[in-house]
């Protein structure tokens, strides 16, 4: 069952937290949109190209099959109903209505559009522009880079973001050893402490990924209202929301990688006649 996942997936990356009652689907439905984070969801598709990197495949080399398998398996209509489903377990009712009274504010609605603007973007355009923000807010000494990191850290720890891309990581490949689509050879344990070895890697590019994203996503955003989200992002009980919708989207992702690897073996590398 789904739910046994998210729960057991919460376990695995967050700290223990005491759950009250559950919200409706229909409250969930309206949250999602609300707070953009049905869009947030619907983006895991645009990253899903990279997926074959994760057992040292080029994407390229499946041509067209590849798309049309991870569009598949990535669909986002699925991918929501997930969402909707965890949450209604999962999701507090006096955390959902923390969230929505933030983000139906006319500032959360706001920083919504420019969040979703920045979901959709391809991440080789939002990065690169990212990145030149960065270096010119840097290099004038601007407020913005501390906000931008304050804010990352109160979305999702960076210790949260290790421990759930290792669990995605190690479905992936377990699940693509089993198929025969990876030639690494090892077991769960063993797979798992290579993993564990790369956190100072995992750590630094989490944390210049999310100050470069931050750095895209709020360009035009004034620094009086990052100042008043970052405290709003600061407030334990949205830490809670974060929490959640961080671990909900995590094991959506990790679902997902898993049923790919699992149907690699569907595929055959294309070449140029």
């Amino acid at each position: 069952m789904i739910i046994n996942r998210i729960m057991g997936f919460i376990a695995a990356v967050l700290l223990p937290a005491t759950m009250a009652s559950a919200s409706d689907e229909t409250e969930i439905r309206s949250f999602l949109k609300i707070t953009g984070f049905d869009v947030a969801i619907e983006s895991i598709q645009l990253g899903a190209m990279a997926g074959p990197a994760l057992t040292g495949e080029d994407p390229d080399v499946f041509g067209r099959q590849w798309q049309e398998l991870a569009e598949e398996v990535f669909e986002p209509k699925s991918m929501l109903d997930d969402a909707i489903e965890m949450l209604s377990a999962v999701l507090p009712q006096d955390v959902l209505d923390h969230g929505m009274a933030f983000y139906e504010s006319p500032l959360g609605q706001r920083l919504v559009e420019v969040e979703n603007e920045s979901h959709m973007t391809e991440d080789e355009v939002k990065y690169s522009e990212g990145a030149d923000i960065v270096a010119e807010l840097l290099e004038s000494g601007d407020l913005r880079v501390q906000v931008y990191k304050a804010m990352g850290d109160a979305i999702g720890s960076t210790d949260t973001a290790i421990r759930s891309l290792i669990e995605i990581q190690v479905r992936y490949l377990l699940a693509a050893m089993a198929a025969g689509a990876s030639e690494l050879e090892m077991n769960e344990n063993d797979l798992r402490g290579i993993l564990q070895s790369q956190t100072d890697i995992m750590r630094d590019g989490i944390e210049e990924n999310s100050l470069v994203a931050n750095a895209y996503a709020y360009r035009d955003v004034s620094e009086a209202d990052l100042i008043d989200y970052l405290s709003a992002l600061q407030d334990p009980k949205m830490g809670q929301v974060y929490e959640i919708l961080n671990a909900v989207q995590f094991e959506i992702m990790a679902n997902r990688y898993e049923t790919l690897a699992s149907r690699l073996g569907e595929l055959s590398p294309e070449q140029e006649l």
